[in-house]
């Protein structure tokens, strides 16, 4: 028998209800193994969001030029294009689940949470 690919407490609350909400028991090793990565970057996406909306100081500061202690220059993390790209890839990996969900024939009247999305 296989261990899971996931502990329960690994993600934090976003992922773990999105992680609950994909999963059942009938998955593959290949959809649990899809659905694990799309909770941990939910999570992700969570965290950059916080920190893009939160304190400016985790995400830009002031630092002085190089060569020159008048200057200043202002430093962007990559927050923002860090965002930006994994959110990317969640939709593309919610619309890989679906798929696969829709290929194995699913269960026509079962509500699936990402034909909300």
């Amino acid at each position: 028998m296989t261990e899971p690919l996931a502990d329960p407490q690994e993600f934090a609350d976003g992922g773990q209800e999105l992680f609950e909400s994909l999963s059942t028991p009938a998955d593959s090793f290949e959809m649990t193994a899809l659905i694990t990565e799309a909770a941990r970057i939910k999570d992700r996406l969570d965290r950059l969001h916080r920190t893009i909306s939160g304190d400016e100081d985790v995400w830009f500061r002031l630092v002085p030029a190089r060569g020159d202690g008048d200057v200043l220059e202002v430093r962007v993390d990559s927050a923002l294009t860090e965002a930006r790209q994994l959110a990317t890839v969640f939709r593309q990996m919610l619309a890989e689940i679906k798929k696969r969900r829709d290929d194995d024939g699913g269960n026509p009247d079962e509500y699936d949470p990402l034909d909300d999305l």
